[in-house]
């Protein structure tokens, strides 16, 4: 077993270079060298896969090849459900958020085109948008419209719309003002009616997912990441807006109070969640809510911090909460990986450029003591049962999203 899950981080390591998502209306037969369902312990050998438009029909050592089924040979392949990340932000970006007040929508677009191309390209075939930077605007809403018309190259959009925020909380930029709209009319509210009309209005726009700043951050100049945004009042007044419009609700939470809030409001999952204590990583796990570590932009500048490697790049008060509190990062990143909590992938992408490729998350995740397979899960099966998605693994009825990657044990 051992040897297995080293392998299978063998194969995380090395770039995705194919990403499938299959076409409506087509009959094709898949030959997998090897592949891993998204929910087993290990490899599983050779398998043909059946799908018709494009949904998985038949898995099996020789499955039926219909008359006109198209062929896909993969034999030299290692085959899996394509990735799923659950926290990117797609018109982010280091030049981005540097220029934010400059930028206009056509500049944020064109920035999401880009991300959503590298995305699918490094083999994610489903993203979840966790905080729209056009602000004030709907640029991410108009990314997915694309994606689903064909006219762009990307994943499929789960869209989180903007992150609703307190003044001067985590998502505020200070008062910025984009075709004559403040912030403080689209999403930084306060108040048990500020935070409904906000929910209301995301939902307005068509809005999968609601997400809110529960914390302060890192990445803020007005905060840090212990400090709280929302009330109890507040936070369960959002949820259950979200609630009665059937919008699942996520939460930007570091500190311990804030995902505790958060969990009892009802929130389906934590975002970061960095500084939870083990009895607040309990609850979590005993309520069945979500955690999604986004470790690589957080633990890993922990680790770097505290082995003196300080980021000069990072504006001076990220760097110095980085150094306050990069002990307790790495403590908190261990005991998420002894808890039971339900783990589900997410880079946060989008607060560092799309070049980097998503999946040295999983590399991160299990440098912090993850098993190499349930990071896997995280990425597939359990990211797919968090945002209710027919698909993340590979399994009769389920949508045919898949990634392969040549095998090293199949090469000459």
């Amino acid at each position: 077993m051992r040897i297995i899950v080293c392998l299978f981080l063998m194969i995380l390591m090395m770039s995705v270079t194919s990403a499938v998502m299959a076409a409506p209306k087509q009959t094709m037969v898949i030959l997998a060298g090897n592949y891993w369902d998204g929910l087993a312990n290990g490899p599983q050998g050779y398998a043909e896969i059946l799908v018709v438009d494009g949904k998985i029909i038949e898995i099996g050592a020789s499955v039926v090849r219909p008359d006109g089924a198209k062929i896909v040979d993969l034999s030299t392949k290692f085959v899996m459900p394509g990735f799923i990340d659950t926290h990117v932000h797609l018109t982010g970006g280091t030049k981005v958020l540097a220029n934010l007040a400059a930028l206009n929508d056509a500049a944020l677009a064109l920035a999401g085109v880009s991300a959503c191309e590298k995305v699918l390209n490094n083999g994610f075939t489903t993203v979840r948008e966790a905080g729209d930077f056009s602000i004030v605007s709907w640029v991410v809403t108009e990314l997915k419209k694309a994606v689903e018309a064909g006219e762009i190259k990307g994943p499929r959009i789960v869209n989180g719309g903007h992150m609703i925020s307190a003044v001067g909380g985590h998502f505020d930029f200070g008062g910025m003002v984009r075709n004559g709209i403040t912030m403080e009319q689209v999403s930084v509210v306060e108040g048990v009616t500020g935070v409904k009309r906000a929910v209301h209005n995301e939902a307005r726009h068509g809005v999968d997912w609601i997400k809110f700043a529960g914390s302060g951050g890192f990445m803020s100049p007005s905060d840090g990441p212990e400090d709280l945004s929302y009330s109890q009042e507040e936070m369960n007044a959002l949820v259950a807006a979200a609630r009665d419009l059937g919008k699942p609700v996520f939460v930007h939470a570091y500190g311990d109070e804030a995902v505790r809030r958060a969990a009892i409001a009802g929130v389906r999952s934590i975002e970061h969640g960095s500084l939870s204590s083990v009895p607040t990583l309990e609850m979590l796990a005993q309520k069945g809510i979500y955690l999604v570590p986004t470790q690589l932009a957080v633990v890993a500048n922990a680790r770097e911090t505290a082995n003196g490697n300080i980021d000069m790049s990072l504006p001076e008060f990220t760097r110095e909460k980085n150094i306050k509190y990069a002990g307790r990062l790495l403590e908190s990143a261990g005991n998420v990986a002894k808890s039971n909590v339900k783990i589900a992938f997410g880079t946060d992408a989008g607060t560092f450029d799309f070049s980097v490729n998503g999946a040295m998350e999983f590399a991160e995740m299990v440098r912090n003591g993850i098993a190499p397979v349930r990071a896997l899960k995280a990425g597939t099966s359990m990211a797919a049962e968090m945002l209710d998605l027919n698909t993340g693994s590979i399994t009769v009825g389920k949508r045919a999203d898949l990634v392969a990657k040549t095998f090293p044990l199949l090469r000459k």
